[in-house]
Protein backbone atom coordinates (compact mmCIF):
# COMPACT_ATOMS: atom_id res chain seq x y z
CA UNK A 1 0.00 0.00 0.00
CA UNK A 2 1.47 3.58 -1.37
CA UNK A 3 0.03 5.32 1.61
CA UNK A 4 1.32 3.09 4.29
CA UNK A 5 5.20 3.40 2.66
CA UNK A 6 5.03 7.47 2.70
CA UNK A 7 3.80 7.57 5.90
CA UNK A 8 6.58 5.63 6.91
CA UNK A 9 8.86 7.89 4.85
CA UNK A 10 7.59 10.94 6.83
CA UNK A 11 7.78 8.88 10.18
CA UNK A 12 11.48 7.88 9.40
CA UNK A 13 12.69 11.80 9.24
CA UNK A 14 10.43 12.75 11.57
CA UNK A 15 12.32 9.87 13.78
CA UNK A 16 15.80 11.85 12.96
CA UNK A 17 14.81 15.73 13.05
CA UNK A 18 13.26 16.80 16.41
CA UNK A 19 11.98 20.08 13.99
CA UNK A 20 9.98 17.83 11.61
CA UNK A 21 8.73 15.18 15.01
CA UNK A 22 7.37 18.68 16.14
CA UNK A 23 5.78 19.93 13.01
CA UNK A 24 4.50 16.39 12.25
CA UNK A 25 2.52 16.16 15.79
CA UNK A 26 0.31 18.52 14.81
CA UNK A 27 -1.52 16.19 12.12
CA UNK A 28 -1.95 13.64 14.74
CA UNK A 29 -2.95 16.34 18.16
CA UNK A 30 -6.84 16.82 17.43
CA UNK A 31 -7.18 13.15 16.65
CA UNK A 32 -5.76 11.40 19.11
CA UNK A 33 -7.83 14.34 21.74
CA UNK A 34 -10.64 13.12 20.33
CA UNK A 35 -10.13 9.27 21.20
CA UNK A 36 -8.39 9.54 24.62
CA UNK A 37 -11.75 11.75 25.50
CA UNK A 38 -14.31 8.88 23.13
CA UNK A 39 -12.85 5.67 25.19
CA UNK A 40 -12.59 7.87 28.48
CA UNK A 41 -9.06 6.44 29.03
CA UNK A 42 -7.56 7.25 32.47
CA UNK A 43 -4.18 6.77 34.25
CA UNK A 44 -4.78 3.69 34.99
CA UNK A 45 -5.99 2.03 32.00
CA UNK A 46 -3.43 -0.37 30.06
CA UNK A 47 -3.32 0.64 26.02
CA UNK A 48 -2.05 -1.76 23.65
CA UNK A 49 -1.83 0.36 20.23
CA UNK A 50 -1.30 -1.99 17.50
CA UNK A 51 0.52 -0.59 14.45
CA UNK A 52 3.35 2.38 15.64
CA UNK A 53 5.84 2.84 12.57
CA UNK A 54 9.04 4.27 13.77
CA UNK A 55 7.50 7.71 15.24
CA UNK A 56 4.98 6.41 17.52
CA UNK A 57 2.73 9.51 18.11
CA UNK A 58 -0.32 7.84 19.03
CA UNK A 59 1.38 6.07 21.71
CA UNK A 60 3.60 9.45 22.97
CA UNK A 61 0.43 11.57 23.00
CA UNK A 62 -2.30 9.13 24.66
CA UNK A 63 0.40 9.09 27.51
CA UNK A 64 1.12 12.52 27.64
CA UNK A 65 -2.42 13.09 27.61
CA UNK A 66 -3.79 10.61 30.00
CA UNK A 67 -0.97 9.43 32.02
CA UNK A 68 -1.78 5.50 31.05
CA UNK A 69 0.97 2.94 30.24
CA UNK A 70 1.49 2.34 27.04
CA UNK A 71 2.41 -1.04 24.95
CA UNK A 72 3.42 -0.67 20.63
CA UNK A 73 3.21 -3.63 18.58
CA UNK A 74 4.54 -3.22 14.90
CA UNK A 75 5.48 -5.88 12.93
CA UNK A 76 8.43 -4.13 10.75
CA UNK A 77 11.62 -5.01 12.97
CA UNK A 78 12.80 -1.22 11.83
CA UNK A 79 10.41 0.52 12.98
CA UNK A 80 10.26 -1.20 16.34
CA UNK A 81 14.24 -0.36 16.62
CA UNK A 82 13.70 3.46 15.43
CA UNK A 83 10.71 3.54 17.92
CA UNK A 84 12.36 2.54 20.37
CA UNK A 85 15.28 4.56 20.12
CA UNK A 86 12.84 7.32 19.77
CA UNK A 87 11.49 6.61 23.61
CA UNK A 88 14.51 6.85 25.03
CA UNK A 89 15.28 9.84 23.79
CA UNK A 90 12.27 11.25 25.20
CA UNK A 91 12.89 9.38 28.19
CA UNK A 92 9.36 7.47 27.89
CA UNK A 93 10.98 4.07 28.77
CA UNK A 94 9.06 3.43 31.47
CA UNK A 95 6.07 4.53 30.63
CA UNK A 96 5.88 3.74 26.42
CA UNK A 97 6.53 -0.05 25.57
CA UNK A 98 7.95 -1.40 21.95
CA UNK A 99 7.36 -4.63 20.54
CA UNK A 100 7.76 -6.85 17.50
CA UNK A 101 4.80 -9.11 16.68
CA UNK A 102 1.99 -9.25 14.62
CA UNK A 103 -1.21 -7.78 15.74
CA UNK A 104 -3.25 -10.80 15.46
CA UNK A 105 -1.01 -12.87 17.42
CA UNK A 106 -0.11 -10.22 20.49
CA UNK A 107 -1.56 -11.59 23.93
CA UNK A 108 -3.97 -9.33 25.10
CA UNK A 109 -4.13 -9.89 28.74
CA UNK A 110 -4.69 -6.78 30.85
CA UNK A 111 -5.15 -4.19 28.41
CA UNK A 112 -7.75 -2.34 28.92
CA UNK A 113 -7.96 -0.35 25.92
CA UNK A 114 -6.70 -1.50 22.19
CA UNK A 115 -6.07 1.32 19.31
CA UNK A 116 -5.38 -0.09 15.61
CA UNK A 117 -3.98 2.44 13.44
CA UNK A 118 -5.07 3.55 9.93
CA UNK A 119 -2.40 1.59 8.52
CA UNK A 120 -2.82 -1.54 9.96
CA UNK A 121 -3.39 -5.07 7.35
CA UNK A 122 -5.10 -6.82 7.63
CA UNK A 123 -7.35 -4.91 9.70
CA UNK A 124 -10.48 -7.47 10.08
CA UNK A 125 -8.23 -10.15 10.21
CA UNK A 126 -6.61 -8.58 13.51
CA UNK A 127 -10.09 -6.98 14.96
CA UNK A 128 -11.39 -10.62 14.69
CA UNK A 129 -8.22 -12.12 16.40
CA UNK A 130 -8.20 -8.97 19.10
CA UNK A 131 -12.58 -10.17 19.58
CA UNK A 132 -11.33 -13.69 20.70
CA UNK A 133 -8.75 -12.67 23.00
CA UNK A 134 -9.29 -9.38 24.40
CA UNK A 135 -11.48 -9.37 27.85
CA UNK A 136 -14.60 -8.25 28.81
CA UNK A 137 -15.34 -4.58 28.78
CA UNK A 138 -12.01 -4.24 26.83
CA UNK A 139 -12.51 -0.51 25.01
CA UNK A 140 -11.38 -1.09 21.36
CA UNK A 141 -10.80 2.07 18.93
CA UNK A 142 -9.95 1.70 14.98
CA UNK A 143 -9.31 4.33 13.05
CA UNK A 144 -10.76 4.32 9.91
CA UNK A 145 -10.25 5.94 6.41
CA UNK A 146 -12.34 8.78 4.92
CA UNK A 147 -14.28 7.81 1.94
CA UNK A 148 -12.10 9.57 -0.47
CA UNK A 149 -8.78 7.46 0.03
CA UNK A 150 -10.43 4.34 1.35
CA UNK A 151 -8.70 2.43 -1.30
CA UNK A 152 -5.52 3.52 -0.15
CA UNK A 153 -6.15 1.33 2.89
CA UNK A 154 -6.83 -2.14 3.95
CA UNK A 155 -10.41 -2.81 3.97
CA UNK A 156 -12.05 -3.41 7.79
CA UNK A 157 -15.21 -4.45 5.80
CA UNK A 158 -17.73 -4.83 8.83
CA UNK A 159 -16.71 -5.48 12.88
CA UNK A 160 -18.96 -7.82 14.39
CA UNK A 161 -19.53 -5.57 17.45
CA UNK A 162 -22.07 -3.14 17.13
CA UNK A 163 -20.47 0.73 17.48
CA UNK A 164 -20.39 2.21 20.75
CA UNK A 165 -19.60 5.78 19.07
CA UNK A 166 -17.35 7.25 17.20
CA UNK A 167 -15.47 10.32 16.32
CA UNK A 168 -15.16 12.58 13.21
CA UNK A 169 -11.87 14.23 12.45
CA UNK A 170 -10.66 16.94 10.34
CA UNK A 171 -11.14 17.86 6.87
CA UNK A 172 -7.14 17.91 6.86
CA UNK A 173 -6.82 14.07 8.03
CA UNK A 174 -7.02 10.72 6.05
CA UNK A 175 -8.68 9.53 8.90
CA UNK A 176 -12.60 9.91 8.74
CA UNK A 177 -13.22 8.99 12.14
CA UNK A 178 -12.40 6.49 15.03
CA UNK A 179 -14.97 3.80 16.13
CA UNK A 180 -15.18 2.69 19.45
CA UNK A 181 -16.41 -1.08 20.44
CA UNK A 182 -16.58 -2.67 23.57
CA UNK A 183 -16.22 -6.41 23.97
CA UNK A 184 -19.15 -6.98 26.51
CA UNK A 185 -19.22 -10.86 26.00
CA UNK A 186 -17.00 -13.87 24.70
CA UNK A 187 -16.52 -13.02 20.68
CA UNK A 188 -19.10 -15.19 18.53
CA UNK A 189 -21.07 -15.32 21.69
CA UNK A 190 -24.90 -15.53 20.89
CA UNK A 191 -26.52 -12.62 22.38
CA UNK A 192 -29.75 -13.75 25.07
Amino acid sequence: MRITALTQKIEWIANQSRLIYLLTTSYYKAIIRQEARLAEIKPSDKILCIGGGPCPYTAIMLHQLTGAAVTVVDNNAACVQQSANLIKRLGLEKAIRIVYGEGEDIDCEGFTVIHLALQVSPKRKVLESLLERAGNGVKILVRRPKELVRRLYCDQESCPLPCENYVKHNFFTNVGNTVLYIKERLYGEAQA
